[in-house]
C-alpha cells in the first residue's frame, strides 16, 4: 500500500496496525532530526534516549496531522519530532529552552542523512563487518569497495520492514527487545527475522568474497 492510500485507509480507520505502517514508513524522519540537530549526549540521555522521543513525536505528528491544511507530511513531522525531542530535554536542562531557535541547527553537521532512506551507507559497513567470514584484516575488507556498493544495494532492495529493523539494530543499536515493542511483533520473531536478513546477504554476497 503506498503512502497515499496509507493516509486515506488510516483517517478512516486509524487501527493500530496502519499506524505502525506509517510509522516505519517515515522512520528515517526520526534519523533526520537526531543527525540534524544538535543534541548533546550526557549521562541522563543516549542514543537510544532521543530516537524513542523522535518515535513518540512522529506518533504524535501520525495522530495530529490533518493533509487538507496543505502541508506536506514530512515538514509538519520533523518540526513535532524535533520538538518532542526537545520538551524532553527542557525537563532535565533549562539550556534548551532556546534551543528551538534556527541557531540550535549544528552547522558542524557532518552526515547528511538523506530523506528517502531508512537504512544508511553506514548501516550496510556495520553489516558487512558482521556478515564476513573470509578472516580478512579491516584495511583489506575497507579495499573490497565493490563488496560494499553491492550490500549496500542489496539492503535497499529489502522490504520497508527488514531494513527497518536492520537500521534499528546497527544504526541505532537497540536490542530486540526494544525493536519488538517499537514494531509490535515479538522478540523471537524479530530475531528470527535477523537471522533470515543475515543468512540472505551472505548468500547474496558469497561471490564477491571470492
Amino acid at each position: 500500500m503506498n503512502n497515499s492510500n496509507l493516509w486515506t485507509s488510516f483517517k478512516v480507520n486509524p487501527t493500530s496496525d496502519l499506524k505502525k505502517q506509517i510509522i516505519m514508513n517515515y522512520v528515517n524522519l526520526v534519523h533526520y532530526v537526531i543527525h540534524k540537530s544538535n543534541f548533546n549526549y550526557n549521562d541522563i540521555f543516549d542514543r537510544r534516549d532521543f530516537f524513542q522521543f523522535g518515535i513518540e513525536g512522529l506518533s504524535e505528528a501520525i495522530d495530529r496531522f490533518d493533509p487538507d491544511f496543505g502541508t506536506k507530511f514530512e515538514t509538519y513531522a520533523i518540526q513535532r519530532i524535533r520538538g518532542k525531542i526537545y520538551d524532553e530535554l527542557r525537563k532535565y536542562s533549562p539550556k534548551y529552552e532556546t534551543a528551538l531557535d534556527s541557531d540550535s541547527i549544528s552547522v558542524n553537521t557532518t552526515k547528511r542523512v538523506s530523506l528517502n532512506k531508512t537504512v544508511h551507507e553506514d548501516d550496510g559497513m556495520q553489516v558487512y563487518e558482521l556478515i564476513s567470514d573470509n578472516g580478512l584484516e579491516p584495511d583489506d575488507i575497507l579495499e573490497k569497495s565493490e563488496t560494499k556498493t553491492k550490500l549496500i544495494a542489496l539492503i535497499k532492495e529489502l522490504n520497508e520492514r527488514d531494513r527497518t529493523i536492520l537500521s534499528l539494530y546497527y544504526y541505532e543499536e537497540l536490542n530486540y527487545q526494544d525493536i519488538a515493542k517499537l514494531l509490535n511483533i515479538t522478540v523471537s520473531r524479530i530475531s528470527q527475522i535477523h537471522s533470515k536478513i543475515i543468512k540472505q546477504l551472505k548468500t547474496k554476497l558469497a561471490p564477491y568474497n571470492d
